[in-house]
């Protein structure tokens, strides 16, 4: 688990500056890319001595990232066989349709056993870590493979919460 510093009153980030003292950002992915701490207490102690009598929880917190993010699964699909979903033509770019992966089991399939996926605009799409994703790529690309033959395409998409 890795750490990063959001100043509290400020909305910002602590980052370190070109020359290795400390700045602050407003964008959170910077500070991910560059501000990144190995633990609580390197970040905490970074926070202390930044401004002098800060307060954890009022000024300053410090708070955990996963560097295993989730990633939600894009699937590119031609046009000619993208299914009539609500808001779709915001998702066609050239000629293809790249739409998520949806869990549509039901509370049966879910005690039976059985994991049933859809497609959507995003309404539900499945968030799923590396590993996740790999232990249930091959009844995804079944699921896939049964809808649109093999003209789709999967991409994973990073999504940092």
């Amino acid at each position: 688990m890795s750490y990063i510093i959001k100043l509290i009153s400020e909305n910002c980030y602590i980052i370190p500056d070109d020359d290795g003292w400390l700045t602050t950002t407003e964008s959170r992915e910077e500070a991910i890319d560059i501000g990144l701490f190995d633990d609580f207490e390197s970040a905490d102690e970074t926070a202390q001595s930044f401004s002098g009598g800060m307060t954890r929880g009022v000024d300053y917190q410090v708070e955990s990232i996963s560097l295993d993010p989730f990633h939600v699964v894009q699937i590119t699909i031609p046009v000619e066989i993208a299914p009539k979903l609500k808001g779709i033509d915001k998702f066609i770019k050239n000629g293809e349709a790249q739409i998520f992966l949806t869990n549509v089991t039901m509370a049966n399939d879910a005690m039976d056993g059985f994991t049933r996926y859809g497609v959507s605009t995003g309404t539900n799409a499945v968030l799923l870590k590396n590993d996740q994703y790999e232990a249930r790529k091959e009844a995804i690309s079944q699921y896939l493979a049964e809808r649109f033959g093999n003209h789709w395409e999967i991409k994973l998409l990073p999504v940092r919460v």
